[in-house]
């Protein structure tokens, strides 16, 4: 089921009428991700690792004005690691990201132009499975989350663009299990996915 809604999405996305056709540049997109996973300390101690992204992207001007939207369809592969001194665990995150950005172009995007750009972000986790972190700790990432983009960025002959955005957790992306061993009972305690973004764009 959630294959198959992905491959839905992904199509949905990818799929422009010819009637915009003129205005629509296919391109490649990647970067890196600066991890800002957070956690109770209290709860357990996890220190965040960069991770990267791939994946095709289009961009869709509207005719006569600076404003325009990007879509994308990424790879994304984040990294936390569990644990203090040699008692550690790395985890890594592999997803799907579907984000949908609205962006406002300042100065010609054919010659140097700045842009600023905002909108959703969808999430599909590709490993749900729970981690076991120690002999207490265990970690399981939600199935799919939505997350939102705020950033800027510069366009140079409407070829390459390079942008650097926040991406802010709109409610939890996994939960931390913790077993008390003397009286046998399970807490939860939710974590966030924000992350810092910077990337780079090559239109076709």
């Amino acid at each position: 089921m959630k294959k198959s809604l992905l491959m839905a999405v992904v199509a949905i996305v990818l799929m422009v009428p010819a009637t915009v056709s003129a205005q629509l540049k296919f391109g490649v997109k990647g970067g890196m991700t600066l991890n800002e996973m957070h956690f109770s300390e209290e709860v357990l101690k996890a220190t965040n690792r960069n991770g990267f992204f791939l994946g095709p992207t289009l961009k869709v001007a509207i005719p006569g004005l600076p404003i325009g939207v990007d879509a994308s369809a990424l790879y994304d592969q984040r990294e936390v690691r569990f644990g203090e001194d040699n008692e550690t665990v790395d985890v890594k995150m592999k997803q799907v990201v579907l984000p949908l950005n609205i962006r406002v172009t300042f100065g010609s995007s054919k010659v140097l132009g700045v842009y600023a750009f905002g909108g959703p972000q969808y999430a599909f986790n590709l490993n749900t499975d729970e981690k076991l972190i120690d002999n207490v700790h265990s970690w399981k990432m939600k199935d799919s989350y939505l997350s939102v983009n705020l950033g800027v960025g510069v366009v140079v002959a409407d070829f390459l663009q390079v942008a650097a955005n926040y991406n802010i957790d709109c409610g939890k992306a996994g939960e931390v299990t913790t077993v008390n061993d003397v009286y046998h009972e399970a807490k939860r305690s939710d974590s966030k996915a924000n992350a810092w973004q910077l990337s780079a764009t090559i239109y076709f």
